[in-house]
């Protein structure tokens, strides 16, 4: 089973590479909105861990570390469609609360945090509609 991800905050992830060389290896920025499909290919490097594969908005296939992934998710870097839904929730919590306690600068924050995080939520669901149905036929 592959697990979907949307960027909620730009980030920087270096590419390794596994080649003697290491031609291959380069800093990749990843941009607010674009969509992560973590593979369940997945190799083991020595002394380095695991590596999943990733494909980056349905084209850019890179191993990432499994470590990094973490990292990325707790840092709110990137959110699966759950994690977003709560996260919109607590939003939406939060306006109601700035409205009923008078506060204009955390309503304004939390409405456009809403409005952002609205979003990425139908970008997200979008895609996985779409691969849903690619499936189907």
């Amino acid at each position: 089973m592959h697990h979907y991800f949307i960027v909620n905050q730009q980030f920087q992830h270096f590419v390794e590479c596994f080649c003697p060389d290491g031609e291959h290896e380069d800093m990749l920025t990843i941009k607010r909105g674009e969509l992560l499909e973590v593979t369940n290919e997945r190799t083991y490097v020595h002394e380095q861990g695991w590596y999943n594969m990733v494909i980056l908005n349905s084209d850019k296939y890179i191993y990432m570390a499994l470590d990094n992934l973490e990292k990325y998710f707790i840092k709110g870097y990137i959110y699966s469609l759950m994690d977003l839904e709560l996260h919109i929730n607590h939003l939406k919590f939060q306006v109601d609360q700035s409205l009923g306690q008078g506060n204009e600068d955390t309503f304004l924050e939390a409405t456009n945090g809403l409005k952002k995080s609205n979003e990425l939520k139908i970008m997200l669901e979008r895609h996985l509609n779409s691969m849903t149905e690619n499936q189907l036929m």
